[in-house]
């Protein structure tokens, strides 16, 4: 990892340090492809952007198909997570520093979109809230990929009743591509999580050629649970990232009354908060999938049987994480980092439709 500048996160003390999983010095890794998927020897080239700890990565690298050969982030401990599990390509840098990149076949990533305005449209693009956003978009224009996907969070499409999306993609399509846009949900993928994701896949306009999304590979009837992923095949208690908190006694009270599929709305009156008790300590359910996991340290969700939060290994599993791939950094900041990850699947599924992708296009060239 090329570290031009440090993520800037809170001071920890030496013992929280000494108890962290650390990075490892070794020259190769771990390929991650997925059994049963052919590896190939020309793989598409990708850059990667917004890399965070590497999920939409994996996604691409379980295919055997695509070879990852420029990654970039800026939150330090992500960074060191995606070494330390993909490869030392990444670069820990601001974006606006990001120059001179290498071809490449295809970029992939999700920058944040909070900045746009449809109050003032012309100006929007030139909001600092943007600057991300602009720094994706100018990445594009130089590389000028066959192909780009853009990933966000599903409200990113009802804002300000779709004209926030209008204005994103008509910047994205500016840039000389011809956009296609689809509301997936990673439980349709075999994630065993109901996540949606907005994905927009961008084609260079030179290539004449329609884009076609995965269809799902799971349904109600075969919906991967949380059962499946969390409690039917343990967890080594070697496992870094599988460090069980303590609850307080006052919430050890409160999960005592919450079932399967519960939260704090279960408890007695007098161990509720005044917080939204349909969301506060929701318990997960065996029988179904997971509700969208975020960054909360955990604290959202609770195992099915056990009185306990769940572990970041847990969580993991629920983004489609192997056991094998290690989180680096505080607890928190390993929250974070599954937690604002791509689930593995849905990135997967991606992958396999772009590979199909390009592949007709060097068929017919």
């Amino acid at each position: 990892m090329t570290k031009n500048k440090q993520y800037n996160n809170t001071t920890q003390t030496a013992e929280q340090e000494a108890n962290e999983p650390q990075i490892l010095e070794f020259s190769e890794r771990k390929k991650w492809i997925h059994q049963g998927e052919e590896e190939i020897s020309n793989k598409s080239k990708v850059i990667s952007l917004f890399s965070g700890s590497g999920g939409l990565d994996l996604g691409f690298l379980a295919t055997g198909k695509f070879e990852i050969i420029f990654a970039n982030d800026f939150n330090y401990q992500a960074c060191e997570s995606y070494t330390h599990n993909i490869g030392n390509h990444i670069v820990c840098d601001d974006i606006k520093n990001i120059k001179s990149l290498p071809e490449a076949d295809i970029i992939i990533g999700g920058p944040p979109c909070q900045g746009f305005s449809t109050a003032n449209p012309a100006r929007s693009f030139d909001d600092p809230r943007n600057q991300l956003f602009k720094e994706y978009a100018r990445i594009i224009n130089e590389v000028k990929p066959k192909m780009f996907l853009m990933e966000n969070v599903s409200g990113m499409v009802t804002m300000q009743k779709g004209k926030v999306f209008k204005l994103i993609k008509k910047e994205l399509s500016n840039c000389g591509y011809t956009l296609y846009d689809k509301l997936l949900n990673s439980k349709d993928f075999g994630v065993p999580q109901s996540r949606r994701r907005m994905i927009v896949i961008g084609v260079r306009n030179d290539i004449d050629k329609k884009f076609t999304f995965p269809k799902p590979s799971h349904s109600a009837d075969n919906y991967k649970t949380v059962g499946e992923a969390i409690c039917k095949t343990p967890i080594s208690s070697k496992d870094p990232n599988h460090k069980i908190g303590k609850l307080t006694d006052l919430n050890l009270k409160r999960i005592k009354h919450i079932p399967e599929g519960g939260s704090m709305q279960d408890c007695p009156k007098e161990l509720q908060n005044n917080s939204d008790l349909k969301r506060a300590m929701r318990r997960l359910d065996r029988e179904k999938e997971s509700y969208t996991i975020v960054h909360n340290n955990c604290d959202h969700y609770y195992h099915p049987t056990e009185n306990r939060r769940i572990t970041i290994r847990e969580m993991a599993r629920l983004q489609g994480y192997p056991d094998d791939y290690v989180f680096l950094g505080s607890k928190s900041e390993q929250s974070r980092q599954v937690g604002n990850s791509v689930p593995v699947g849905l990135s997967k599924a991606m992958a396999k439709s772009i590979y199909s992708f390009i592949k007709n296009i060097e068929i017919n060239e």
